[in-house]
C-alpha cells in the first residue's frame, strides 16, 4: 500500500473515530440508563400482569417510572406484591407483607434515603373492599456513606472509546513505520549489491500490493540503472576486446616486417622498400584507428554540444557534394548528388561532426560496393523535415544483421580483412540521437542499402533560440 494511502487512512481514522464515539456514546448511555432498565421491567411485568391491573393502572405506573431520576432504585408495591423492582434485594413479582417491606426499609435506611409515594389503582377486588392503594418506594445512596463509590456511568464507554482510538492510532503508525523501514532496507540491500558490482542479480521489485509504496517504486528506477550499468559494462568489455583484436593485426605486421629486416631475411633493396611501404601503410592504419577511438570517446561527452551554431544546411551539403567528385574517379564508382534545401534554412549543428556523419555513411557505402556500382548522396527539404539520404547499389545488408548494424564493433561480414574498428555506424547513430534526429535504413541483399537521416524542422527553431541564448 502506498505510504500516502496509509497516512490518509490514519488521518481519516483520527477524524472519524471521535465522531463515531460521539454517536455511539449517547446510544450506549440510553441503552444502559436506569430509566430504560425500569421501562424494560415495566413492559415485562405488564405482559405477565400478575395482579390483573387495568390499562389505566399500568399507565399510571409508567408515569411514575418516567419521572424517576437516573440512578434511582424504585419499587412499586401493591397487594403484598413487588410489581416492579430494580432493587437487587427484591425481585419482580416477589411476595412480601407490609411488615416485611418496612423491616427491609429500616435495615437499609443507613445506606439509602427512601421516599414513599401513594398510587391508586382501579379496584378489581370481587369482595368490593377498598383495596386499590399502592405504594411507590424509591431510594438513592446516601452521600458520604461507606458504600463503594461508583464511577459515573459514562466513564466506561468513554474509556473504551479512548482505548479504541489509541489502539487504532498505534496500529496504523506501527504499520506505516514498518512499511517505510522494510522498504528502505530492501532499497539499501539492492543499492549495496550494485555498489559491490553484483550487476547480474536482478533486483526483486515488490509487486503492487501491500509492500508496494513510493519507496519501492524507486527500485524500478534502480533496476533500470542496474541494466544500464550492466549494458555499459558489456560494451566496455566488448570495446576492449575489439580494440585488442583490431590493433593486434597491424602491430603484428609491423613487428613481422621489422624483424625480417633486422634478421636479414629481407636483404635486397626492393624487398626492403616494399616492407617499409607496408610498415608505413599499417602505421597509417593504426593512426586512423586511434583517431577513430578518440573521436568516438569525444562523442560520449556533452561538451561538443556547446559548439552548435546555426548553419546553412544547403551550403554544408553543397560543399560535401563537391568533395565527392575526385572520389568517383579514384574508386570507379558512379557518384550522384542532389541538394534541394532552402538556402535560408539554418540548422543548429557542429559542421565537423555533420561532415563526419556523412563521411561515415559514404565510406560504408564505398566499402560495400564494387567498381561500376553507384552511390547517391541527397538532401531534400519537405514541409515538415529535411531528409539526408545516402544510397548505394552494393551488396546490401542481411536481414539478420539489420538490428545490429549500430552496435559497437559489429560487422555484417565474418571477414576480418575490412579496415577499421566497425564503429562508423555507431558514431552516426550517436550523433543522430544526440541531435534528436532520426535515422532509417532500408536494405535488400544483392540490391543495395539506403540510409535516411530525418531532421524535423519543428524542433530546430527551439534549438536555434536556445543556441542564441547560450
Amino acid at each position: 500500500m502506498k505510504i500516502n494511502s496509509q497516512f490518509t487512512i490514519l488521518i481519516a481514522g483520527i477524524l472519524c473515530l471521535p465522531l463515531l464515539c460521539m454517536l455511539v456514546l449517547p446510544v450506549y448511555m440510553y441503552m444502559t440508563s436506569s430509566q430504560r432498565y425500569l421501562m424494560q421491567n415495566y413492559n415485562e411485568m405488564r405482559n405477565v400482569n400478575l395482579q390483573n391491573l387495568s390499562d389505566n393502572d399500568w399507565n399510571e405506573m409508567k408515569k411514575h417510572l418516567e419521572n424517576t431520576p437516573p440512578n434511582t432504585q424504585i419499587l412499586i408495591y401493591y397487594n403484598d406484591t413487588a410489581i416492579i423492582s430494580n432493587m437487587k434485594e427484591i425481585k419482580n413479582g416477589a411476595r412480601l407483607t407490609s411488615d416485611n417491606l418496612f423491616d427491609f426499609v429500616r435495615s437499609t435506611s443507613g445506606i439509602f434515603d427512601y421516599q414513599f409515594r401513594a398510587i391508586c389503582f382501579e379496584s378489581n377486588d370481587s369482595t368490593g373492599r377498598d383495596n386499590n392503594k399502592g405504594l411507590v418506594v424509591s431510594r438513592y445512596p446516601i452521600a458520604g456513606n461507606k458504600t463503594k463509590h461508583k464511577l459515573p456511568f459514562f466513564f466506561l464507554p468513554m474509556f473504551l472509546c479512548l482505548i479504541a482510538f489509541e489502539s487504532f492510532t498505534v496500529i496504523i503508525v506501527i504499520k506505516i513505520s514498518k512499511s517505510i523501514s522494510v522498504s528502505i532496507q530492501d532499497l539499501e540491500k539492492s543499492m549495496q549489491k550494485i555498489a559491490d558490482g553484483e550487476l547480474d542479480t536482478k533486483i526483486d521489485i515488490p509487486k503492487k500490493g501491500r509492500r508496494s509504496n513510493e519507496i519501492t517504486s524507486l527500485m524500478e528506477n534502480l533496476e533500470r540503472m542496474r541494466v544500464s550499468l550492466k549494458d555499459n559494462q558489456e560494451r566496455r568489455t566488448k570495446f576492449i576486446m575489439g580494440i585488442s583484436h583490431d590493433l593486434r593485426t597491424p602491430i603484428a605486421l609491423i613487428k613481422g616486417y621489422t624483424e625480417a629486416i633486422t634478421d636479414g631475411v629481407v636483404s635486397d633493396m626492393d624487398s626492403i622498400k616494399k616492407a617499409l611501404y607496408i610498415i608505413h601503410s599499417k602505421t597509417d592504419q593504426f593512426e586512423n584507428m586511434i583517431n577513430d577511438l578518440i573521436n568516438y570517446v569525444k562523442l560520449s561527452s556533452t561538451d561538443w554540444r556547446k559548439t552548435l551554431e546555426p548553419t546553412s544546411l544547403e551550403a554544408v551539403m553543397n560543399d560535401y557534394a563537391k568533395s565527392l567528385g575526385l572520389t568517383a574517379d579514384v574508386y570507379n564508382r558512379g557518384i550522384f548528388t542532389e541538394v534541394k534545401i532552402d538556402p535560408e534554412l539554418k540548422i543548429p549543428l557542429d559542421r565537423n561532426l555533420f561532415n563526419r556523419m556523412l563521411e561515415n555513411l559514404f565510406s560504408n557505402a564505398l566499402r560495400y560496393t564494387k567498381e561500376g556500382d553507384s552511390i547517391t548522396v541527397s538532401g531534400v527539404q519537405t514541409k515538415d523535415d529535411v531528409r539526408i539520404t545516402v544510397a548505394d547499389t552494393g551488396c546490401g545488408i542481411a536481414r539478420k544483421d539489420l538490428d545490429h548494424i549500430y552496435d559497437l564493433f559489429y560487422r555484417g561480414t565474418s571477414s576480418r580483412r575490412e579496415k577499421g574498428f566497425g564503429i562508423g555506424l555507431s558514431v552516426v547513430k550517436t550523433i543522430v540521437d544526440t541531435m534528436d534526429w532520426k535515422i532509417q535504413v532500408d536494405s535488400e541483399e544483392g540490391e543495395g542499402t539506403v540510409f535516411t537521416i530525418i531532421i524535423p524542422l519543428s524542433q530546430q527553431n527551439e534549438k536555434k533560440a536556445l543556441v542564441q541564448t547560450v
